[in-house]
């Protein structure tokens, strides 16, 4: 059994404002759609004017942030949550040792 099956309350606490998932589809399927389904560096065409690219680029670029901005959020809630849990194991333990 894993943590989110033992701890259903604790996972739903940590939702994020963003779906990462969201995100990191909405990147792949455009780097997808862009190479034509094939990885790595797209290759400029001669119909795709630089404008467009330029646009394309700045859209990624904005995703790319929301996706870190999302990535440090989940991380700082993680972190809040990994402290209230030691507070509690803390508390437990000092409990069954004064017993």
């Amino acid at each position: 059994m894993n943590y989110c099956e033992r701890y259903p309350a604790s996972v739903a606490m940590m939702k994020p404002k963003y779906e990462l998932e969201d995100y990191i589809f909405e990147m792949e399927s455009r780097r997808i759609g862009q190479n034509g389904g094939a990885e790595g560096v797209e290759a400029p065409s001669d119909t795709e004017d630089l404008l467009a690219q330029l646009s394309r680029k700045e859209q990624d670029l904005i995703l790319a942030a929301e996706l870190g901005k999302a990535l440090l959020e989940r991380n700082q809630e993680m972190g809040k949550q990994n402290e209230r849990m030691m507070e509690e194991f803390s508390q437990k333990l000092e409990v069954n040792f004064k017993n």
